[in-house]
């Protein structure tokens, strides 16, 4: 456990509490070299620059274009004059980015240097960091689009740890998210290499404070445990948009990442889930021995937990669905478990005013019940008659599988239960029973105000 003067001594040498800053299209930047170029250069080497993308304390991203293959690329520049340290602390990145080859890991292209600027050319991403869905909750992702997004970054960060890369500076701010959804992790500045098969950091503290693992803070021997706890500490923040540790100064924040217990996610977001709740007590545990040692094994553990997620969301629905028709009148005599089967055989569908459910002269074997909404029976485009919640249609059809004579549209927003015959064999022979009694009852007191009405029209 560190002594305050520890903590003290560890802080004086970590970057700001949340250092990074969006750009408005390219992503997050943060440089540590300086200075900054003074304006944008037109060019730099074959690279035509069109416009800044973000800007960090010492270096810019600018938007360009690879004339010869006509590419979009981001020129990440930086003026370091004639200082040999300072050009190979800059092309550090370019050395650890250029091992790797990833779909999502952003991709370096190529390097140069060009008078007193060194650059670096990078896959240009159409979307913007994680960063202002982790600090905006109108912005917050789904629970299921977030676990997507960090099961790829696990598989990015094995791959990369495969090839002997600790990126050591995982956050929000360097996970670029592209409008098609996928995630790219990005900015290797401070990445330690190695030898592929050996992955390990012991130079000294850097990266960003608030997504430290305790052993970074205590600059302890690092291995890819450090990687995935920021990792898990960035889907802590993504799904509660707050940091897994609060603290007035970086001091302070040290003691409680190296001591404080691990956050409870549910105390932030009660609507969630227990399996998510222990998947970051895992993946965040204090002792490096106790956490997923992986990113492959992080990820198995994911794929297992959206199953998980999936399966219960399905029951959720199910149980909705059954909800929705659990009081129409058609079962008012049938048990929880008795709809479950029926639903077993049957889909719930919605319809948007205007759409069509059933059309005139197709021919299917369902039965139909309209669980929400208004609809309209019409027969040769004229309208017959206006159905509402609980009423049936499609019964002769069911029974023999004939051509449909009238279609049937919606009105308003409608959700339907489609009965489909051939499925009816797999239920119960109670439900069956109990299916089928209904049905003809149903059919009877449909017939009977159809033939009132007809005696009426005589």
């Amino acid at each position: 456990m560190g002594t305050t003067s520890e903590y003290s001594d560890l802080a004086a040498t970590a970057r700001t509490l949340d250092s990074t800053q969006p750009s408005a299209a390219g992503g997050a930047v943060d440089l540590s070299l300086d200075p900054l170029p003074a304006e944008m250069p037109p060019k730099l080497g074959k690279y035509t620059l069109r416009g800044e993308l973000g800007r960090g304390a010492c270096g810019v991203v600018y938007q360009g274009i690879d004339p010869f293959v006509e590419r979009d690329v981001a020129v990440k520049v930086s003026r370091v004059g004639d200082a040999e340290a300072a050009k190979d602390e800059f092309f550090k990145e370019a050395r650890a980015a250029g091992r790797l080859q990833h779909p999502h890991i952003v991709s370096l292209f190529d390097a140069g240097v060009e008078g007193d600027l060194c650059y670096l050319v990078m896959e240009h991403i159409d979307g913007d960091t994680l960063h202002p869905h982790a600090h905006n909750r109108q912005r917050r992702l789904p629970t299921d689009e977030v676990i997507d997004i960090i099961f790829k970054c696990a598989k990015a960060l094995d791959y990369a740890h495969s090839a002997g890369v600790l990126h050591l500076d995982i956050k929000p701010g360097n996970i670029m998210l592209r409008r098609d959804g996928n995630a790219k992790i990005m900015d290797f500045s401070i990445a330690q290499i190695n030898e592929p098969g050996r992955v390990q950091a012991t130079e000294g503290l850097a990266g960003s404070p608030l997504y430290m693992s305790p052993e970074q803070v205590r600059m302890d021997p690092l291995t890819p445990a450090a990687d995935l706890y920021a990792l898990a500490a960035v889907m802590f923040r993504l799904l509660t948009n707050e940091p897994p540790y609060h603290a007035e100064d970086v001091e302070e924040l040290f003691h409680r990442i190296c001591n404080a217990p691990v956050p409870q996610l549910r105390q932030f977001r009660p609507d969630l889930p227990p399996d998510l709740e222990a998947f970051l007590q895992k993946a965040m545990a204090k002792r490096v021995d106790k956490r997923f040692q992986s990113g492959n094994q992080m990820a198995a553990a994911m794929v297992k937990l959206q199953d998980r997620l999936r399966y219960s969301d399905a029951q959720i629905k199910r149980r909705e669905g059954r909800d929705s028709i659990r009081n129409l009148r058609f079962f008012d005599s049938f048990s929880d478990a008795q709809i479950d089967e029926v639903m077993a055989a049957s889909q719930l569908l919605t319809f948007k005013p205007g759409d069509v459910i059933v059309r005139e002269g197709e021919t299917d074997n369902a039965f139909y019940i309209l669980a929400k909404g208004k609809a309209e029976v019409s027969k040769q485009r004229r309208p017959i008659l206006t159905l509402e919640r609980g009423d049936c249609f499609g019964e002769i059809g069911f029974l023999v599988a004939t051509t449909r004579t009238a279609t049937v549209r919606a009105e308003s927003d409608c959700l339907t239960l489609k009965v489909n015959a051939t499925l009816m064999d797999g239920l119960s022979t109670d439900t069956q029973l109990r299916y089928y009694k209904t049905f003809v009852e149903t059919l009877i007191y449909r017939l009977s105000v159809t033939s009132a009405k007809l005696s009426a029209v005589s």
